[in-house]
């Protein structure tokens, strides 16, 4: 039997392009600026993950709202670190789970207080 190998679905920049709205100019741009990083295959060519295209598309979002490329990497390293924060707090609960003892568990509040903190910051 063989063994299926767990690739990601990628896309060339002409798909990229439609996916996102944008110019393969701009997509190349933001790469150039360190806004984006595509996989490249062994031939150099670039490849677009659906989290580049969600990058791609927050990008064009957050150029509506600010005034220059510089303000955009700073917006996503904010969205970014929030994430992985948010991330490693989901974790953590995850892996005390097996301590709770009831659904309402008043030593757990506060950090579930933070948790919705922190998912309405990120909305």
């Amino acid at each position: 039997m063989e063994k299926k190998h767990d690739t990601p679905v990628t896309y060339s920049i002409g798909e990229a392009t439609k996916k996102a709205g944008l110019s393969s100019r701009q997509i190349r741009y933001y790469e150039e600026t360190g806004l984006l990083k595509p996989i490249r295959t062994q031939g150099k060519h670039r490849r677009y993950t659906e989290g580049n295209i969600e990058t791609l598309l927050l990008i064009k979002e957050l150029l509506k709202e600010n005034p220059n490329i510089e303000a955009v990497k700073s917006a996503l390293q904010k969205q970014k670190t929030a994430s992985a924060a948010l991330e490693e707090d989901m974790l953590k609960l995850s892996s005390r789970k097996q301590e709770l003892t009831s659904l309402y568990p008043v030593s757990n509040r506060a950090e579930l207080a933070a948790l919705i903190a922190n998912l309405k910051e990120i909305k």
